[in-house]
């Protein structure tokens, strides 16, 4: 007889019980990931150039912040020119490190400045391949309706999307997800 506190250790242990809770937070997790490819889809288009209140920053100066926990940042103020020609503002503030004098494209929105860039564009696609992979996690969670902790355990998870005819799909948000996320990296280290 097995001792109970080695039951869920062994690749041999039953797998443990489907539970509604954790079946609703991989819902959670599916919607999460939807939501977020909503709003880096937007924040992506809107890096590219195609934002309303868009213009040109004049960077002043820049100081270093102090952020919770020891962190540092970089923000710097300057004057912001609307491209169509409305009210110079003499307030406006960004975060990164600029060069005094330098003017960078930005677009306002919401009281606050964001670049204009290639950079930025696959910054924000990076974050949108990274929905991927946790949409395919919620979506395991929603079959399963169990974490699985064993190799046994991914074994039988495994067995059962196929079941349900989703693991090719699972498979696929997981590769295109990574591969999205490395492309996207590679391409915002070279971009201007």
């Amino acid at each position: 007889m097995a001792m109970p506190e080695l039951l869920g250790a062994s690749p041999f242990a039953p797998t443990p019980r489907p539970r509604i809770k954790t079946r609703l937070g991989g819902v959670c997790l599916v919607v999460a990931g939807l939501l977020l490819m909503e709003f880096t889809a937007a924040s992506a288009v809107k890096a590219f150039g195609y934002a309303d209140h868009q213009g040109t920053m004049t960077i002043g100066h820049c100081t270093i912040t102090h952020r919770g926990s020891g962190h540092e940042g970089t923000s710097c103020d300057g004057v912001f020119r609307p491209s169509d020609g409305g009210t110079v503002l003499t307030d406006a503030e960004i975060d990164g490190a600029y060069v005094p004098g330098e003017r960078v494209k930005v677009y306002r929105e919401w009281g606050s400045y964001s670049l204009i860039s290639l950079r930025a564009f696959w910054e924000w696609l990076i974050l949108l391949f990274m929905a991927l992979p946790v949409m395919a996690h919620g979506v395991m969670l929603v079959v399963a309706g169990f974490h699985p902790r064993t190799i046994g355990q991914f074994k039988a998870v495994r067995e059962m999307l196929r079941k349900a005819r989703v693991v090719e799909h699972v498979r696929w948000l997981r590769r295109v997800g990574g591969m999205g996320m490395l492309a996207c990296f590679l391409l915002a280290c070279v971009s201007p």
